[in-house]
């Protein structure tokens, strides 16, 4: 029977979870597919994306393929990019064809869509599905308490001692202190100087746009605890972060400047992790960025590389491909919250 492609509704949610839990063979302890968190992620209202957000490819009235959308606004020296970060992109073996019908149909949507990462399957087949790369998306951590992280890593193996001894030796070494007069102040909601997108609109790179809107949808996630912070510079205004809690470990899934030079950076960065380290409870700080002025600042905090994903564009009008580099951070996906009880840290 022919594939038929169609935006999932809300009382078809628990069909939706059983798919994707199947497809990728997940614990359904993951977060992801909590039935609260699949509500906010496709369901519930978004300030920046009035249309539907879950999208199947259905045979014989079952769900064969899904593509969810996460919405990206990409802003360049030319134009503005409507871009959707494909996530929970799943197909049954079943139903040859149906992921890639669904990535064409899903390509009608915007003008490009983003995957980053993914099986070494997915990472095979998305080239010939018309991908390119376009980037990578760099992840650091720093265990801040070694010996709580020990306590709390689930499953120990041989390696574990070792990684304690290692955690332990880094862990020596005290994050940067920021310079005189800045300081972070929490924020119950965004307001004002994202809207016209004056912090982290660069000149170097492609950033994507953010709003008080998008920033505060993010702050009601119910994956994770998320916070956000403005910095001040002697009470000038220089940017923001948000992080995200989960369990024992935070993420500064964004974080923005009004410039780009390096020392800014480094003190927003220390900022940032000194911040989330305040916690007694947490172990671990993780951080992601797909730029090099930022991946040496992560270096420079005392932060290990952990992980490196390929960032893939679908770009048929080739917008980003000719465009400056990718300024991505975790918040540009489900990467800001997605996390396996089982698997709770990156180092």
């Amino acid at each position: 029977m022919a594939f038929e492609f169609a935006p999932i509704q809300a009382s078809e949610q628990p069909v939706l979870i059983q798919f994707l839990v199947k497809s990728f063979l997940a614990n359904p302890a993951v977060n992801s597919f909590h039935p609260e968190v699949i509500h906010w992620k496709y369901f519930a209202h978004h300030p920046e994306w009035k249309n539907a957000r879950s999208f199947a490819v259905k045979q014989d009235g079952q769900i064969v393929a899904h593509g969810g959308v996460w919405p990206v606004r990409l802003v360049t020296p030319k134009a503005e990019i409507k871009a959707i970060h494909l996530i929970d992109w799943a197909a049954s073996r079943s139903a040859v064809g149906a992921g890639a019908h669904l990535l064409r149909k899903m390509a009608g949507l915007a003008d490009t869509l983003l995957t980053i990462g993914g099986s070494r399957d997915t990472q095979n087949l998305l080239p010939k599905l018309g991908y390119r790369t376009c980037g990578e998306l760099r992840q650091y951590a720093r265990v801040i308490r070694p010996w709580l992280l020990f306590r709390t890593t689930p499953q120990k193996h041989w390696k574990t001692p070792v990684k304690f001894l290692r955690n332990s030796a880094r862990s020596l070494t005290g994050i940067p202190s920021a310079p005189k007069g800045w300081e972070a102040e929490r924020v119950i909601s965004f307001t004002g100087p994202m809207e016209g997108g004056s912090i982290g609109q660069k000149t170097s790179f492609t950033s994507p746009h953010r709003t008080a809107a998008g920033l505060n949808h993010l702050l009601s996630c119910p994956a994770a605890r998320f916070s956000g912070y403005q910095v001040r510079d002697a009470q000038r205004m220089r940017g923001y972060f948000l992080l995200s809690q989960i369990g024992r470990q935070v993420r500064i899934v964004d974080i923005q400047m009004d410039g780009e030079e390096r020392e800014s950076w480094q003190a927003i960065c220390a900022i940032a992790a000194r911040t989330a380290a305040e916690d007694p409870e947490i172990c671990e700080i993780v951080a992601a960025s797909s730029i090099e002025l930022t991946w040496e600042t992560w270096l420079r905090a005392g932060f290990v590389q952990c992980r490196m994903e390929q960032i893939f564009c679908y770009d048929r009008r080739n917008l980003v491909s000719s465009a400056l580099p990718l300024a991505l951070n975790l918040v540009d996906g489900d990467g800001c919250f997605l996390s396996d009880p089982g698997a709770p840290y990156l180092s």
